[in-house]
């Protein structure tokens, strides 16, 4: 016979265990290894997994007050595993492995310190290269902690002077949430809800009798936010929720990303997502886990909980039946949003869902129009155009839709109306395109261009092979050939030929290309190679003098190419008078 005091205690148990299990799977990570890699309070302009384009945000960004040349220093003991420079991207950015397992990352920098800066300097030269991506041998490049290894900058994608700092799991290269190693950052403000959309999922679903999703406006703050006019949604079926929210932090007034989201259905945890670590594989999963269609038409973000089938995102730690959510006919259920930030305060919305009868569940045929399975390769060919889809580009499966029309005075081919822009692509799909005859003659210069409304048209570039032209996209929307026949474009900054620039730092040159863009550079002194930094969001190429500016004469040419083949050439003759 089994008594009530056992049945306590094997309850009791079975709880203990599942909290066991339940902290087993929070890692733990050692706050205290790391010292800030900077010697002012941090406050942050951009956080952990913030969302943003195509892309989650892989650290956090430590404001600068708007100014470049801030010293940074090494955060542990360690050897630079990794130093690379690009026109875009990160800039210019230092990775250092350390003896506990992790790398820190710091990038957008100004300058290196001296060592770093010489040795990478010389390997620039060596391979003739201003953007590299090298990997000192370990030992070569130690450092220790808090020793000052590089000051802070804007290179890069930077949109203004700031410090990107990351932590990273050594082995998978995986970055982690840098607050969760005990930098310290002011943070005692609770995220904001600023709208809620609930969607109807499945046939037969509606919320209000409508099958257009519901959007109540919001109201509250903090641990009260609710529904402004009302407190209850009818919801037909099955139904899934999209939240609009943001965090503040102490001294910024940025809108920054939150770290976590979970609902709870009848006080039951039915999704939860939260931002500790992730793949940089997976991070343009971001397409899927927002409400796509609404970011392109109105550039809001709504984060639901909806998974799609080929979304592989490995920041959600639970998710029932897929992120949606089941209501019956005459039934009443408590839903309970909770968001929070990586300071663990916490935002809550409260609302009541009433269950209602759902309506018919047959769905009509979409004619003349294919269906495409997203965990299958799919193809299609229109009239001068082929398409092929690999099983990994399409999120959800799709009813795929297609137009064309007749070329356009600018275009060497037919206009293509490839889906819709609000349907996102995490993988590449390849074009095929034939471009008019009557342009056979340019195909050395062609490219493709993707044609916005209202904007102007944009090169992605491609390639014209076996009487055809190649290319790959990663975002639908209208498609044509177009021609670029027009040289990059050389503007000297600080030189003329014949000047004399004995008392000069620097040569700087504004660079800049009409359609397809700059694919390449290279700058000689006197017949050799120099290296000349690229800023591209400044149009700006700068070189700083050193040896190879000689006593006397020097002869400057820079050459330019764009992605079209088309080349400008500069030269200039240039006096110094002193080594």
């Amino acid at each position: 016979m089994i008594y009530k005091g056992d049945l306590r205690i094997g309850l009791i148990i079975l709880l203990i265990f599942y909290a066991a299990s339940i902290y087993s799977q929070v890692k733990q990570y050692p706050a205290d290894y790391f010292r800030s890699p900077v010697n002012f309070p941090i406050n942050l302009s951009g956080n952990f997994a913030e969302l943003r384009g195509n892309h989650f945000h892989s650290g956090i960004d430590i404001t600068t007050q708007k100014e470049e040349g801030k010293p940074v220093y090494a955060c542990a003991d360690g050897y630079v595993s990794r130093i690379k420079i690009s026109p875009y991207g990160f800039g210019k950015a230092l990775y250092i492995d350390h003896p506990n397992g992790y790398t820190t990352v710091y990038a957008h920098l100004k300058e290196f310190n001296a060592a770093i800066g010489d040795w990478v300097k010389t390997e620039q030269y060596r391979l003739e290269q201003f953007d590299v991506d090298l990997f000192p041998p370990k030992g070569l490049l130690s450092v220790t902690k808090g020793e000052l290894i590089c000051l802070s900058g804007n290179s890069g994608s930077s949109e203004g002077p700031h410090l990107h700092f990351e932590v990273r799991n050594t082995e998978t290269e995986m970055p982690i949430d840098p607050q969760l190693f005990g930098f310290q950052v002011k943070d005692f403000i609770r995220p904001v809800i600023t709208a809620l959309l609930i969607y109807p999922e499945g046939a037969g679903s509606s919320i209000n009798g409508s099958k257009t999703p519901g959007n109540p406006e919001i109201a509250g703050w903090g641990p009260v936010h609710r529904f402004r006019k009302q407190d209850t949604i009818s919801v037909a079926g099955s139904f899934s929720l999209g939240i609009q929210c943001y965090d503040l932090l102490n001294g910024s007034k940025n809108k920054n990303g939150i770290s976590r989201y979970s609902v709870y259905m009848d006080s039951v945890l039915k999704f939860d997502w939260k931002a500790e670590t992730f793949s940089f594989s997976e991070s343009r999963y971001v397409n899927s886990f927002i409400d796509y269609e609404v970011f392109e038409r109105t550039g809001g973000r709504f984060l639901r909980t909806r998974i799609d089938p080929n979304n592989k995102l490995s920041m959600y730690r639970f998710a029932e039946n897929h992120g949606i959510f089941k209501t019956l006919p005459d039934s009443i259920h408590h839903i309970k949003v909770v968001i929070n930030d990586a300071g663990n305060n916490e935002s809550v919305l409260r609302f009541t869902i009433r269950g209602e009868t759902a309506g018919s569940t047959i769905q009509m045929p979409v004619a003349d129009k294919p269906v495409f399975n997203c965990l299958k390769q799919n193809h299609f060919s229109g009239a001068g155009i082929s398409i092929s889809f690999p099983a990994t580009c399409l999120y959800d499966n799709l009813v795929f839709d297609f137009k064309e029309s007749d070329a356009l005075p600018f275009t060497c081919s037919k206009v293509y109306q490839i889906h819709h822009p609000g349907v996102p692509l995490h993988d590449y799909i390849e074009l095929t395109i034939d471009p008019d005859s009557a342009f056979l003659n340019y195909t050395g210069k062609m490219t493709l261009a993707m044609l916005r409304p209202g904007k102007q048209p944009y090169s992605v570039g491609g390639q014209f092979e076996k009487g055809v032209f190649t290319a790959k996209i990663r975002e639908f929307g209208k498609v044509a050939l177009m021609a670029d026949t027009t040289s990059p474009v050389i503007k000297p900054l600080n030189i003329v030929d014949g000047k004399n620039i004995t008392d000069q730092k620097t040569i700087r040159i504004s660079i800049s290309d009409d359609f397809s863009g700059i694919r390449s550079y290279r700058a000689t002194l006197n017949g050799s190679w120099i290296l000349m930094d690229y800023d591209p969001k400044n149009r700006l190429l700068e070189y700083t003098r050193d040896e190879r500016l000689i006593a006397g004469q020097n002869e400057f040419v820079l050459t330019i190419v764009d992605y079209c083949g088309n080349t400008n050439i500069y030269k200039a003759m240039l006096l110094n008078n002193r080594n």
